[in-house]
């Protein structure tokens, strides 16, 4: 993904709105429906690790996989800069060595970063996930599913910081309708102190839909389907519209 090549262009344009209000969502939901004390988190496809220094605040240790070296440099980077410890692995979401990451109490997600061909590297992300994730611990997918069937799913917003305006601009072009594969392109305008630069991303994944969701945590052996949620908020009512997070647990 080119996109991950800059990484401080990206983090302006993915800027975490509340990241406090996020992880407040994040606790509620631990004190709901995890069965065990978390102590250790892991973001997959952490990019730049935004929410580090909320989780150490609160007392939680941090660790962040991610695949592009870029992103994973940046990420150190931000923990040294507020000298803070914490974990960062290199590795493909979708095939990964639980020993590398070593034991984790919550896992989760963000923004529909599940970056997957087919169902079953879905479910053999789910099986690596598991391998290092705590017996009744909680795995929070973000955004992963498709409940506007019918949307087209374009979004464009600008946002800025410290003389960097960046246009973030996304769409999604189905590939192959029969394996729901589409590619999600992201092309970053920056005008950078008055230099102008365009980056154009290109990455192949795959459509998950509501009932094919569920199906694929039922043959699962090694997760449950706790519920749906809307926009960080466990009360919200389930809608098309707004942000999704599935919850699931880890089996004993």
């Amino acid at each position: 993904m080119e996109a991950y090549r800059f990484p401080e262009y990206y983090d302006i344009a993915f800027a975490v709105d509340d990241v406090a209000r996020e992880v407040d969502f994040f606790e509620a939901a631990i004190g709901e429906f995890s069965r065990v004390p978390v102590r250790r988190v892991l973001e997959i496809a952490c990019g730049t690790a935004p929410y580090l220094a909320e989780w150490q605040r609160r007392g939680y240790r941090y660790c962040g996989l991610d695949l592009s070296p870029a992103m994973l440099a940046a990420a150190r980077a931000h923990a040294e800069r507020l000298g803070m410890a914490a974990d960062f692995v290199p590795a493909d979401m979708r095939d990964f060595d639980a020993s590398s990451i070593g034991p984790i109490d919550l896992a989760y997600v963000l923004l529909g970063s599940i970056y997957v061909g087919s169902n079953r590297e879905f479910l053999c992300h789910l099986d690596r996930v598991a391998d290092a994730l705590a017996p009744g611990g909680l795995y929070l997918l973000d955004s992963v599913v498709w409940f506007e069937v019918w949307s087209d799913y374009r979004r464009r917003w600008t946002r800025r910081r410290g003389g960097v305006r960046v246009r973030m601009t996304y769409r999604a072009e189905p590939i192959d309708p029969m394996a729901q594969t589409y590619n999600e392109f992201i092309t970053l305008d920056v005008d950078d102190h008055g230099t102008r630069h365009q980056i154009i991303s290109r990455v192949p994944t795959k459509i998950f839909f509501p009932q094919e969701f569920l199906c694929l945590i039922e043959l699962s052996p090694r997760f449950e389907f706790v519920g749906w949620f809307n926009d960080f908020n466990l009360a919200a009512p389930l809608t098309p519209q707004g942000r999704h997070t599935a919850i699931l647990r880890r089996l004993p």
